[in-house]
């Protein structure tokens, strides 16, 4: 385990440094870029998060913001600037999750050294997630630790990691739906406490609205700020994949494009092996891909198909373990180490470019990220107003 924590944090440590000398950039000034501008500002604004000057930032979760408020905390501010705790707060998590994953591969019988290093190097997007400023390895991390504490029958463990997810990637909270399953069907646990267990989740969320709409006067709704950067809604599935299979709407992003439909290929394929596969916790496995890839197909607008990678990331531990089930013990060792080792070279060469592509589009169509970059070592929030946005706190 220790190992694999090891190979996780350098890799990713690496892969960062990386990206950030490809796009002419310090690694503290990478934590700027993507999103991580507005999780910096709402980690500056703990420990009372948000505020009515900026509504619009209401629509990303407090769970990330949290990890870099907290390290804040820890770490003096001589040895780390903001931007460096943002990428830190991505790293640990990451390689926290590749521990987590080889416990799960233990829990359910399997041999847990290789897919855990498949974990780790096989997924291109995530090593570009994990190396820069992004929620989704501390959502991922919390998943992996749900669902291993539910497999122990720790219940209570289970729904508080589901709940703290979910305050981490809103979809996360989808992932109750296998939960749900296996407590309710499967082991047929219909009592109040495991209802009640089961309530936590979406509780906490709710809790969480309220607190936006006491924080703020007028509070429009999460979907109202939410929907000033990304204007979404719920369509036929695979509508807006169909509609985005035309290379060049892609414009250079061929690559992206072919990995992209290879992904929504995968996921698809790990569904009909999961359902083919005997063991334990099959239909866990199969609802955790499901739930999570039949939301993010189901989105409206060529950006959900652009980014379609990474929003489905939290199905990539479960697909994943459906596959090594299925092939995994065939697979001789020579086979999957050069496998492996083809993926992480390909892996190291598509992030740096990916993460330069995304830093140079988001220079030329957001200038205040100069301002973002000098504000790195300041405590106070600044918060930006979007002239687009249509929530605005009341007499604004």
């Amino acid at each position: 385990m220790a190992g694999v924590f090891t190979l996780a944090l350098l890799l990713h440590g690496v892969t960062s440094l990386v990206a950030a000398a490809a796009a002419g950039l310090t690694l503290e000034q990478l934590a700027v870029y993507f999103d991580g501008h507005l999780y910096l500002e709402i980690a500056r604004s703990f420990p009372v998060p948000y505020a009515a000057e900026g509504i619009a930032y209401t629509g990303f979760a407090p769970g990330y913001p949290a990890l870099i408020y907290l390290l804040r905390v820890l770490v003096p501010a001589e040895l780390a600037s903001w931007g460096i705790l943002a990428v830190l707060a991505s790293w640990i998590p990451a390689a926290l999750a590749a521990v987590a994953f080889y416990l799960l591969c233990r829990e359910l019988g399997l041999a847990p050294l290789v897919p855990s290093v498949a974990f780790v190097v096989a997924n291109s997007r995530w090593l570009s997630v994990a190396g820069t400023a992004h929620p989704e390895p501390l959502a991922m991390c919390l998943a992996l630790l749900c669902f291993l504490a539910h497999l122990r029958g720790k219940t209570g463990v289970a729904v508080v990691c589901l709940a703290l997810a979910g305050l981490t990637r809103f979809p996360a909270f989808l992932l109750g739906v296998p939960l749900a399953y296996d407590l309710l069907i499967r082991q047929r646990r219909l009592d109040w406490r495991t209802l009640a267990w089961l309530s936590v989740p979406p509780l906490s969320f709710a809790l969480f609205v309220a607190y936006l709409y006491a924080r703020i006067p007028g509070y429009p709704g999460l979907g109202e700020a939410h929907r000033v950067f990304w204007d979404t809604h719920l369509t036929w599935p695979f509508a807006a994949l169909v509609q985005s299979a035309q290379p060049w709407l892609w414009g250079p992003n061929q690559v992206s494009f072919v990995l992209t439909y290879a992904w929504v290929g995968t996921y698809l394929l790990s569904l009909v092996l999961g359902l083919r596969t005997p063991g334990r916790a099959r239909g866990l496995l199969v609802l955790w891909v499901a739930v999570i890839v039949l939301f993010h197909v189901s989105l409206s607008g060529l950006l959900g198909a652009w980014a379609f990678q990474r929003l489905a990331l939290l199905a990539w531990p479960a697909a994943l373990l459906i596959l090594w089930r299925a092939w995994g013990p065939r697979l001789p060792v020579a086979a999957a180490a050069l496998g492996l080792s083809v993926l992480t070279v390909f892996g190291g060469w598509l992030t740096p470019r990916s993460v330069a592509d995304a830093v140079e589009a988001q220079n030329q169509g957001q200038r205040f990220l100069v301002q973002a970059i000098r504000r790195l070592d300041s405590d106070g929030p600044h918060w930006v107003y979007f002239g687009e946005a249509r929530a605005r706190p009341s007499g604004r």
